[in-house]
């Protein structure tokens, strides 16, 4: 991890499952700037919590690679760590295109943490 990515931008892409908000509450704890995506039709309670501890909660979908792209350059994010499982894990294709086309995600994690 280089000096920049140390203290970088971190958006935590799956934060309302279980895995996610503890990756969150990590990244949270550990002083990083920290962003949480949520779907814009979501009602969960987690985005608050982690909202009142200090995260942005950002809306979006991870599979619309466009809106991915202007987000991760407007926020300047430089890592992402996608906690998505299940259904959902096929999202990720389209979040790697838009990682790659914004240029300033310097450190990408993905978890498969699926019980299959």
């Amino acid at each position: 991890m280089t000096a920049s990515t140390a203290n970088g931008r971190v958006l935590i892409v799956g934060a309302t499952g279980f895995i996610g908000q503890f990756v969150a509450e990590a990244s949270l704890d550990a002083g990083r700037r920290t962003y949480v995506l949520v779907r814009p039709s979501s009602k969960n309670k987690v985005p608050k919590a982690l909202q009142d501890r200090g995260a942005t909660v950002l809306h979006g979908l991870a599979h619309d690679k466009e809106s991915m792209e202007k987000l991760l350059k407007e926020h300047q994010i430089e890592i992402v760590i996608s906690a998505v499982g299940g259904e959902k894990i096929l999202d990720q294709l389209s979040l790697i295109e838009a990682i790659k086309a914004a240029g300033t995600v310097k450190v990408e994690e993905a978890f498969n943490f699926s019980a299959d």
